[in-house]
């Protein structure tokens, strides 16, 4: 149950729930590697910027062939950022939960990190990432899979 909780209070933010004075973005972006795996398609939304720090949540999808005693593998990576900077050079760092669900029926969990480097002009509504994207083992055994990512995405600009 505790599990669960925890699983609704991440989920909250991409909600709307949260308030600011300025306009929040929504975007949508393509991960080659990163947290998702091989590759993701992730969604992101912007939960509450203050000052230099834009806070939000990001959500992906990966299907990926495993091997023949798992078959394919559907990886949904969630992470919390933070992106911080005044113009479109951004320092950014995440922490999430990847869920892996195969089609033989295998569950995994990975904790997710991120920290990068992320170019996103004002004026512009595309951006580009890079970034050191580890992968944590916990339940069985504590190990880290040192990864990383780029990505490229499109910003949908709020009212």
């Amino acid at each position: 149950m505790k599990r669960f909780a925890g699983l609704i209070l991440l989920l909250l933010p991409l909600t709307g729930l949260t308030q600011t004075d300025t306009p929040k973005k929504k975007s949508f972006f393509l991960e080659l590697a990163g947290s998702g795996g091989f590759g993701s398609v992730n969604f992101e939304k912007d939960v509450r910027i203050k000052k230099n720090i834009i806070y939000s949540s990001r959500i992906g999808f990966c299907f990926i062939p495993i091997d023949r005693n798992n078959g394919n593998a559907l990886i949904f990576p969630y992470l919390f950022n933070a992106r911080v900077g005044k113009n479109a050079h951004k320092l950014e760092v995440g922490i999430g939960q990847g869920v892996t669900l195969t089609t033989r029926g295998s569950f995994f969990v990975l904790g997710l990190a991120a920290i990068g480097y992320r170019f996103e002009p004002l004026e512009k509504k595309i951006f580009f990432k890079i970034g050191y994207t580890p992968l944590i083992s916990y339940i069985f055994d504590r190990q880290i899979e040192h990864w990383g990512g780029i990505g490229i995405g499109y910003t949908f600009k709020s009212k």
